[in-house]
């Protein structure tokens, strides 16, 4: 294990980068850039301990299970020393503030890997996705394939991100996967975290780097992420669930009595719980259609 050092101000913190083997290719696995999303944490986690009593049968398998330390210690999303969000920063700057210090740490680390996973949480109430921005690189399109988990999202390509910049900048393969919480902070949505594990094996049974035939499917590919969204605050009742396929026009739940209907084909990726809603946030659901 090598442990990595950021430093500003007085302020310290150390991160771990976790090794296995040598030479190509080179997979590189990264977790805990927001603080709070912890399941991504517990599959890094089983990669160390996978490889620890399983050495790479070829190439190289890196680690960094906690990215964002300090934020993971209080348990948030943006890192506590300067309030700004990790994966909007990359590729960072070393002369700037704790998170760009940390960003530039990261991405210099991650500069000459072959396929890069960066591993995030998206809520309790949501289904896992990979997202990736698949429809701009071959490399990319052909890494989620690889992946055997069931959704895959075109990512809108917001900068910033680790993976985007990889892609965008490096040409690296790279992506994010995106796994449900726990049922509250600090909690690991266990069966998904353990599915997630499998389907990153596959991925390197496929490269040859782990032992073992590859059992599961390839992911069927899906548009970007769309918000359906209460016309008005209220009492929030749903009437899909999260997997259920909706046609244009459905009711997909109602607020106050009043119908809230989906706008077009999909499937319901994330569906609020009931809930009251306040006129500042009417977001209900995430869907997605399947891509063209």
């Amino acid at each position: 294990m090598k442990t990595l050092t950021i430093q500003e101000q007085g302020v310290l913190s150390q991160l771990e980068l976790h090794t296995f083997g040598s030479g190509a290719p080179h997979v590189f696995f990264t977790a805990g850039i927001h603080g709070n999303e912890v399941t991504g944490v517990y599959v890094a986690r089983r990669l160390i301990d996978y490889f620890t009593a399983h050495p790479p049968l070829k190439g190289t398998v890196s680690v960094i299970p906690t990215v964002n330390t300090t934020a993971m210690r209080c348990m948030q999303r943006r890192n506590p020393f300067d309030g700004l969000d990790l994966n909007r920063v990359f590729p960072g700057d070393p002369q700037g503030s704790f998170a760009l210090r940390l960003a530039d740490l990261v991405y210099r680390e991650t500069e000459g890997a072959d396929i890069l996973i960066d591993l995030h949480c998206c809520g309790q109430h949501g289904l896992p996705y990979i997202l990736s921005v698949y429809n701009e690189s071959e490399k990319v399109r052909t890494l989620v394939q690889r992946i055997t988990m069931p959704i895959a999202v075109r990512s809108e390509g917001t900068p910033g991100q680790l993976f985007t910049e990889s892609t965008r900048k490096r040409d690296q393969a790279a992506c994010i996967i995106e796994l449900p919480s726990g049922t509250c902070g600090g909690a690991v949505n266990l069966p998904v975290g353990n599915q997630c594990f499998q389907a990153l094996l596959d991925l390197l049974r496929s490269e040859g780097v782990a032992e073992g035939a590859v059992e599961g499917a390839a992911p069927d590919f899906y548009g970007p992420l769309l918000d359906i969204d209460a016309p008005r605050a209220g009492l929030w009742m749903p009437q899909v669930k999260k997997g259920d396929p909706l046609t244009a026009g459905q009711v997909v739940g109602t607020v106050d009595g009043t119908p809230v209907l989906a706008p077009a084909d999909g499937m319901a990726m994330s569906v609020l719980p009931c809930s009251y809603l306040m006129p500042g946030d009417l977001w209900v659901m995430l869907y997605i259609q399947p891509e063209a």
